[in-house]
């Protein structure tokens, strides 16, 4: 299997001046989080205290690192002091930053 190496391939033949203005575009070019309008910040609360009231499983999408990751599982607790919220999903429990939270679903299993 033939590996590509990417722009590593073709640094050696770019002058500095290149390189810095492909890092600076680089810069530029990453993808923002998008602001939350006040009617999703109120729905994105009453799902947070829903799933945390009645300990059912949530979807959680999170800005970090210019991406958007999602995490699946129970919230054990709010801690409004630091603005975390501790998620315990099935390998590990986390702490995620309230700020950085896009969207919150509520994983309910009607099948029980």
């Amino acid at each position: 299997m033939i590996q590509d190496r990417g722009n590593i391939k073709w640094a050696s033949m770019m002058l500095p001046e290149h390189l810095e203005l492909l890092r600076e575009f680089k810069q530029e070019h990453t993808e923002q989080p998008r602001e939350l309008t006040d009617w999703e910040l109120e729905e994105l609360q009453h799902t947070i205290d829903q799933a945390y009231n009645q300990q059912i499983d949530i979807k959680l999408e999170v800005w970090m690192d210019s991406k958007t990751t999602q995490w699946n599982g129970i919230i054990k607790s709010i801690n409004f002091n630091t603005n975390e919220l501790i998620l315990e999903t099935l390998i590990k429990t986390t702490r995620i930053p309230i700020q950085y939270i896009q969207s919150a679903q509520l994983e309910v299993d009607y099948y029980d």
